[in-house]
C-alpha cells in the first residue's frame, strides 16, 4: 500500500533530473524536513519533550531495546546526478509504543556524476555516528505508519559533494510502516529526504540533498 502511493506521485515539475519521487511537503525547503538548524533545534526540542512525556509524565512501561540494522539509498535532488549507498548497525530503545530513539553506526558510499569532474572523485567512502527519534500512529498495532527524524555527524574520506568537505552533519527525515512480527521483531520501510551541509561552518558548503529510502530490521535485546 505504502509502495503504491510512493508511485502515484511523481516528480515535481520544475526540477531538471531525473530525480526520484518527491512527496508532497518533504521537499528541501519544507518547514518539516530536517535541512536546517532552525529544524534541527525544533526536532531535537520535539524529540526531548517526547522522551519528557513518556517517561516522567505518562509514564510508559514499554522500554524495550532492540538491535537494528538499516540500509538504503538516495539520489540527489533537481538534478539526479549523485547517489548515496549507507548501511547502517545500532541499538535502539522503545520508550513508550508512540515513541523511540535510537544510535547507529553510519557506514555510507557516494557516487557522483556531474559532468567533468575527476576521475578520482567520481566514487567515496565515509563513516559517521547517527541518532534517530520515531514517532508511531498506531504503535500498539502490527501495522503502523510513523515519521522519522535522523541527525549526526560524517567524514568522508574525500570530499562530499565533491567540491564541499570532508565534514559534514547528515540529517534525514522520513516517513515509512513498520511491520511487527513473531517475537517482537520489526521490519519498516521507509521514504523521505537525506540532507548532507556543514551548515555553513567552513568555507566551502554546497550540500546534498537527496529523496530516498530505508529499509530497517530490528529484534530484541534481551
Amino acid at each position: 500500500m505504502f509502495l503504491l502511493f510512493l508511485i502515484l506521485f511523481k516528480s515535481n515539475g520544475q526540477n531538471i533530473g531525473n530525480e526520484w519521487i518527491t512527496i508532497p511537503g518533504f521537499e528541501p525547503a519544507s518547514p518539516v524536513t530536517l535541512t536546517s538548524q532552525v529544524n534541527f533545534i525544533a526536532a531535537i526540542g520535539l524529540a526531548a519533550i517526547s522522551y519528557t512525556l513518556a517517561e516522567f509524565v505518562f509514564e510508559d512501561v514499554e522500554n524495550i531495546n532492540f538491535y537494528q540494522v538499516r540500509a538504503g539509498m538516495s539520489n540527489e535532488y533537481a538534478w539526479g546526478l549523485i547517489n548515496v549507498w549507507h548501511q547502517n548497525f545500532g541499538v535502539e530503545h522503545r520508550v513508550a509504543n508512540w515513541f523511540s530513539l535510537a544510535a547507529e553506526f553510519n557506514l555510507q558510499e557516494f557516487q557522483d556524476r556531474t559532468p567533468d569532474i575527476s576521475e578520482k572523485d567520481v566514487f567515496g567512502l565515509g563513516a559517521g555516528i547517527m541518532t534517530y527519534y520515531r514517532w508511531y500512529l498506531f504503535g500498539k498495532k502490527r501495522i503502523s505508519p510513523f515519521l522519522e527524524y535522523g541527525t549526526g555527524l560524517f567524514y568522508g574520506f574525500s570530499k562530499f559533494p565533491n567540491n564541499g568537505t570532508n565534514f559534514t552533519f547528515n540529517h534525514s527525515t522520513q516517513i515509512g510502516l513498520e511491520f511487527t512480527f513473531k517475537m517482537n521483531s520489526k521490519f519498516r520501510f521507509a521514504y523521505g529526504n537525506f540532507h548532507q551541509s556543514n551548515y555553513g561552518w567552513l568555507e566551502s558548503n554546497p550540500a546534498y540533498n537527496g529523496n530516498g529510502f530505508s529499509l530497517s530490521y530490528a529484534w530484541q535485546w534481551k
